[in-house]
């Protein structure tokens, strides 16, 4: 669920092979500045190295360690999405590999399958309706939407091979080969969000190949509360709140941001809204304009209670004492989710969700949301309506219900949850892994690990010796800092 909602809204067009012309067995060739990738390549890593195994569609990249790990198992690590690209993660994998003293392996799954993708070539554009000049920002309505939707989801066309071959027993499949082809007998494995799940299925399948399992905000969609997520975004805000009355300088003290925060957006619902200018966090400028709808700015701040970053100005935007002051506030968040992103590939990420999720219990849980929590239904009225648009037009149906996976109990396995996190909450976390580690980080949201160093260090702890008896993390470390003028400055 995570990363689609706000790049959905942003996919911008290329022109891809008719749906005639694409093949479930396209092969993934080498570029001028790829290799096949082979044993003798991860022997002989030196250099972030991208390579192709072209047997088997899987694009990777090879992050080395640090000099003299080579004899250490290395980490692989799955990403999120589905369909997550791994470009613009290499950074950090490399912190990941000078942290925990292995090589990481990134499989990069979304860009081995190129045709599915409605990637972005135009990243300089506005998206959501935003303008560099006020008069240009559009009041961006469903039907804007839909026709965005529909132009992307016309080049796309998933058979039953190419089902097949995305779903993630598929890929779980394929990454105990490349194993093997590469000559490792053992690595750690990390997965975040979506991952998880191709992480379980790996484990199930060559279990005694991995040393250790650290899952981070897994998906955990056998659950029935994970589905709930009108309730879900609405328990998180309230922590939020909790939290910020514990904090002196959190500038909503005394407020209900659970409530508060939904009111205030509805003041944005009216077509004849002014455009609202969005303003650099750091600098206070002015960089594009917008007239944002309810159901987007209630996106905007789920997305914002993923990072401690973003979520630190929801305090400052609930404090607002008018419509002047909640417009420029809001500004802040807006501009900084509202930028171009292109980090997943669409087609790929709901060949997965639609043909593998059992998504009428999403939209039971959904209208029951909309029912309890009426200041949150935009927002969960248009998930449903997005999933089912986008599920039809590709003419995928989903199954009635997705099996409990395989625990890995003989894996020694650390579980890593956000207590602020909206996209797969703590309680729901924990339930899905009885049995598991699981360490729980009361003030960050989704995948906690890029969030706070001293998490990482908890990870790092885990892999070295397979047990973490206590957090790195101090209460200094993980304090939220809210955000003011006076403190930005």
């Amino acid at each position: 669920m995570n990363k689609i909602i706000t790049k959905l809204l942003a996919v911008t067009l290329f022109t891809l092979p008719s749906a005639g012309a694409v093949r479930s067995n396209d092969a993934v060739a080498p570029t001028a500045d790829e290799k096949e990738c082979s044993e003798l390549i991860y022997n002989d890593l030196n250099a972030v190295t991208r390579c192709v195994w072209s047997e088997n569609r899987i694009k990777l990249i090879l992050i080395p360690g640090p000099e003299g790990t080579k004899k250490i198992p290395p980490l692989l690590y799955l990403l999120g999405g589905p369909g997550g690209r791994a470009e613009i993660h290499i950074p950090h994998m490399g912190l990941l590999a000078n942290t925990f003293g292995r090589a990481v392996l990134l499989p990069d799954t979304a860009d081995s399958f190129p045709s599915l993708d409605c990637r972005r070539t135009d990243l300089d554009d506005a998206q959501w309706g935003v303008a560099r000049a006020p008069g240009d920002a559009t009041f961006y309505t469903r039907p804007l939407q839909e026709a965005r939707l529909e132009a992307c989801l016309a080049q796309v066309f998933v058979g039953e091979a190419v089902k097949t071959a995305v779903s993630t027993e598929a890929q779980a499949a394929r990454l105990k080969e490349l194993r093997e082809a590469l000559g490792i007998s053992k690595w750690a494995v990390m997965a975040e969000s979506y991952g998880a799940r191709v992480a379980l299925s790996l484990s199930e399948k060559d279990r005694h190949a991995i040393e250790k399992l650290i899952l981070d905000s897994p998906e955990t969609p056998w659950v029935l509360k994970f589905w709930h997520t009108g309730k879900n975004f609405h328990e998180a805000l309230t922590r939020l709140s909790e939290l910020c009355r514990d904090e002196y300088l959190c500038p909503a003290l005394r407020i209900h941001m659970e409530s508060k925060l939904p009111e205030q957006i509805a003041l944005f619902q009216r077509d004849g809204v002014e455009p609202l200018a969005l303003r650099d966090l750091y600098s206070r400028e002015v960089v594009a304009y917008a007239r944002p709808t309810q159901e987007q700015l209630l996106i905007t701040t789920f997305m914002a209670m993923r990072s401690p970053d973003r979520m630190e100005l929801l305090p400052y935007i609930a404090a607002s004492n008018n419509d002047e002051t909640l417009k420029k506030r809001f500004g802040l968040l807006l501009s900084q989710l509202l930028r171009p992103g292109g980090s997943l590939n669409v087609g790929f990420h709901h060949a997965v969700r639609c043909s593998e999720l059992p998504l009428e219990a999403w939209y039971a849980a959904l209208e029951a949301d909309s029912a309890s929590y009426p200041a949150l239904s935009p927002f969960v009225d248009y998930l449903e309506w997005r999933q089912r648009y986008v599920c039809d037009a590709l003419g995928l149906s989903a199954p009635d219900v997705l099996p409990v996976p395989a625990m890995p109990h003989e894996v020694p396995t650390l579980v890593l949850s956000g207590g602020l996190d909206p996209v797969t909450p703590y309680d729901v976390v924990a339930a899905a892994f009885p049995g598991m580690r699981h360490q729980t980080y009361e003030p960050l949201g989704h995948i906690v690990h890029s969030q706070r160093n001293c998490v990482l260090q908890d990870v790092a702890h885990f892999i070295a010796d397979g047990v973490l008896p206590e957090t790195s993390c101090s209460k200094k470390e993980l304090e939220l800092k809210f955000y003011t003028p006076v403190m930005r400055r």
